[in-house]
């Protein structure tokens, strides 16, 4: 076996027509592939579909499963560890691939064939979906990826469309199952693997269409569980790079720096208010396609969760170290 796409999934039972199609249909005169399924304990009827398809394709179709964990990392690891293929393909379970993503990512690794060699593929939003205000949650930086294709760090190791050698994985470390690092689990990997040598390229020729569906109710919640994972990730990678990425003040910041740093988070709490925020909905900011107005008021629900995210953990995590102190003192 060439290469294993693995894809952890959960109640995608609705998505699954679409996704399913697409990659039993890759391009693979030059490979052989294989599709690996890991459940993450849906509760509709992904399971069923998966394995009805599996069974009309033996060979290219596996279904596996985990118990409910909230998290992709766990599924992901048992993908990895029953692969059969030399290189793995991580791929979300939103991704509608193009006919060649799979065969894109197989001719990367022809051509570079050292173990430490990763491929980052591409993901755009299908013109409906740039309708949609929540796709300002669902598009992702590629302008700064064009800039550094070649050398791309860490901060980079987006699993939603992403190769790399099978055995440099299991190796080097596979996921962290920490669930309070979800959904930043992918960046923690690969600032390890890149303690290890991963060397990580942009392959835009490996595109797929994102197709992820979120209500804007799951906006504060979204922002809650990005600002923990935050906190968690910043506990297990000390790396000024990871902090000024989420704009966190940091006393190792150069002192102008830390200024503007400050700066911008004292006009981010001038602008989100009460009267903004009622400004913004008045403009249609809840009743509209996706707009600059849309764009900002989704955003300021957003970073508001974010921040009191990171904030809970930090307090929690404060609170633990404190007790813990007071224990061994006594």
């Amino acid at each position: 076996m060439d290469i294993s796409v693995i894809i952890a999934t959960y109640n995608r039972m609705e998505l699954l027509p679409r996704t399913l199609p697409a990659l039993i249909g890759q391009v693979a005169e030059e490979m052989e592939y294989e599709v690996l399924f890991v459940d993450d304990g849906s509760t509709d009827r992904s399971r069923e579909i998966i394995e009805s398809e599996a069974r009309r394709n033996p060979g290219r179709i596996r279904y596996l499963n985990v118990p409910h964990t909230g998290s992709p990392s766990r599924p992901r690891n048992l993908g990895i560890q029953e692969a059969k293929g030399e290189v793995i393909l991580l791929l979300d379970d939103d991704v509608i691939p193009d006919s060649q993503l799979v065969l894109q990512h197989w001719k990367f690794h022809q051509r570079n064939k050292q173990k430490g060699c990763a491929a980052l593929g591409e993901l755009f939003l299908p013109p409906d979906a740039k309708k949609d205000p929540m796709s300002l949650f669902h598009s992702f930086p590629y302008e700064e990826v064009w800039r550094k294709r070649e050398e791309l760090s860490y901060l980079f190791f987006w699993t939603c469309n992403l190769s790399l050698k099978r055995q440099f994985m299991l190796e080097n470390g596979l996921f962290d199952e920490d669930p309070m690092l979800h959904p930043l689990e992918d960046m923690e990997c690969g600032y390890r693997m890149f303690q290890h040598g991963l060397r990580l390229e942009f392959l835009p020729e490996a595109r797929g269409a994102h197709v992820h569906k979120m209500g804007p109710s799951g906006v504060p919640q979204k922002g809650l569980r990005t600002g923990r994972a935050q906190f968690a990730l910043t506990r297990k990678v000390s790396d000024v790079a990871l902090r000024d990425r989420f704009r966190i003040l940091s006393s190792d910041l150069p002192p102008g720096a830390y200024l503007f740093r400050l700066f911008r988070r004292a006009l981010a709490l001038a602008i989100d208010n009460p009267l903004t925020i009622a400004l913004l909905r008045w403009l249609g900011a809840e009743r509209s396609s996706r707009n600059r107005i849309t764009d900002m008021y989704y955003f300021l629900v957003f970073r508001r969760n974010v921040v009191a995210g990171f904030n809970q953990s930090k307090n929690e995590f404060g609170r633990l170290v404190h007790n813990s102190c007071g224990e061994t003192s006594r």
